[in-house]
């Protein structure tokens, strides 16, 4: 169906710090994920694709056309950046409002739009507080309104669950599964590991302002667990003899077993021989971060 977005070679720097190095890549309708550690680029990438940072050099293409000097690019473009971009003086409504005129929406379809938007979050009961009275995660809620207030064909989002509880993230998640598969395009940055498997999706590795790795969700683990250590956590204290019979098994303190694994298949052995001894396992941990594996750091 073709690429959405389009950035080839973007050079970005600020003073003496380069922010993006060149980085070429292509998005296209669905979930994108943009993932990396703090620093690698992501926020200065997004903002360039979004038209709000015009690169020192390189260029964007968005649904064909240049962010940085078209309006209609800029009108189906929306961006969740890494601050609230609110007025805390002005009510929810009245911040969603004063935003969805600038897109030259009238205002009863604002009203629609933002009741629709803020009851899928839960926030509607919030529509005519200051947003100065709000909490972090009810903010980020309600900014979270204003980035999708135009409908927009490409949807940009920094951390977007930043403050947010698991039911609450959850629900993000699964409006913005809905706007892939309506065929929009979703840029999804995070540097957290359980965000970037959540979705079916084109996951970008950058690193220190560059594209590190592509590659699909699903074949993420396949390619970075190999040597990696993992912490199986359980409710009971496992007995010694049993821990270490345990496949893979490296060492054991307490309720915690650590492992050297090589994929999904090793875990799953380990869990399986941990249930049929009667443990009880309640989590598993990633010792050495998968991310920092995937960018060679």
């Amino acid at each position: 169906m073709g690429d959405l977005v389009f950035a080839s070679k973007l050079v970005k720097s600020f003073k003496n710090t380069v922010a993006l190095g060149g980085i070429t890549m292509s998005a296209g309708r669905g979930m994108n994920i943009v993932v990396g550690p703090n620093g690698a680029g992501k926020s200065t990438l997004l903002r360039c694709i979004g038209g709000l940072y015009r690169p020192d050099s390189g260029s964007v293409r968005v649904l064909g056309m240049d962010p940085y000097i078209e309006d209609d690019a800029r009108r189906r473009v929306s961006l969740l950046s890494d601050n609230y971009a609110l007025y805390d003086r002005l009510s929810v409504m009245d911040n969603l409002r004063f935003f969805g005129r600038l897109y030259g929406i009238g205002d009863s379809e604002i009203r629609k739009r933002s009741k629709t938007l803020l009851e899928k979050l839960g926030a509607y009961e919030y529509s005519e507080r200051k947003a100065a009275e709000l909490s972090r995660g009810t903010k980020q809620k309600v900014a979270i309104c204003r980035a999708l207030i135009n409908n927009p064909d490409i949807i940009l989002l920094d951390e977007p669950t930043a403050f947010l509880d698991a039911v609450s993230a959850e629900k993000v998640h699964l409006m913005l599964e809905g706007f892939a598969k309506e065929g929009r395009s979703v840029i999804y940055a995070t540097q957290r590991l359980n965000e970037a498997t959540r979705f079916d999706a084109a996951l970008f590795v950058i690193k220190n302002g560059r594209l590190s790795n592509q590659i699909r969700t699903e074949d993420l683990y396949d390619e970075t667990l190999k040597g990696s250590m993992v912490n199986i956590r359980t409710a009971n204290r496992v007995d010694a003899r049993i821990a270490k019979k345990t496949p893979h098994f490296d060492s054991a303190n307490g309720r915690t077993i650590k492992l050297r694994v090589d994929g999904y298949r090793d875990i799953n052995d380990a869990v399986s021989y941990l249930i049929g001894e009667g443990t009880y396992v309640v989590s598993i941990d990633y010792t050495e971060p998968v991310i920092e594996g995937m960018l060679g750091g």
